[in-house]
């Protein structure tokens, strides 16, 4: 079996000022610094050992992944993976959420933006793929919304690309006998910060 805690990266001034980010390249921010390290802690907390740590390419997540490392205050290796990149959004990358951002992408509406179906089957492959290949290791992969809720969205009912996810929220999976099971999803571990 394969554990898989699937974590949300920390906010970026992007989220802050709902600008959808996509592809672009956006570092985390001082309050998505204090979110990740805080995220480390309450994983050490948990007593949570990860064999290994892996992230989307992207700035936001690789550095998530990294202070996670610092605030569990441990030492694993960061691997990264191309196939755990945001989703593309096509002309609506680097835009403010207007109010008909959520029918375009329902809809998929938005010129150039990667479908559902694209993005849940690289999804779907790219988490397959990883759970198979550390096959009874304890891992941490830290990617982005809609790939999350690519994953999310195809297990359970009731879950959307609308349903919001916090930065740094955590879905705990587990991966055997080539099937995936949601233990829990969307948990907010920064639900008791102070802002």
């Amino acid at each position: 079996m394969t554990e898989i805690y699937l974590l949300r990266h920390a906010e970026t001034d992007a989220n802050k000022n709902f600008i959808v980010q996509g592809r672009m390249d956006n570092p985390i921010n001082a309050t998505g610094i204090k979110q990740a390290l805080e995220t480390g802690k309450y994983l050490k907390g948990l007593n949570i050992n990860f064999d290994l740590v892996i992230s989307s390419p992207l700035k936001r997540a690789y550095k998530t992944a990294d202070l996670i490392n610092h605030g569990m205050v441990i030492s694993r290796p960061i691997i990264m993976d191309k196939n755990l990149i945001e989703r593309n959004f096509g002309d609506y990358d680097g835009r403010k959420i207007s109010d008909d951002y959520y029918d375009l992408t329902r809809n998929g509406l938005i010129p150039n933006m990667e479908t559902d179906e694209v993005l849940e089957e690289r999804v779907l492959k790219t988490l397959k793929e990883i759970a198979e290949k550390y096959d009874d290791k304890r891992l941490l992969i830290v990617t982005h919304s809609h790939v999350i809720k690519a994953f999310l969205n195809h297990f359970i009912e009731d879950f959307t690309y609308m349903t919001f996810l916090h930065n740094c929220s955590l879905n705990r999976i587990n991966y055997e006998n080539g099937e995936f099971k949601i233990l829990e999803y969307n948990i907010n571990p920064l639900e008791n910060e102070k802002a």
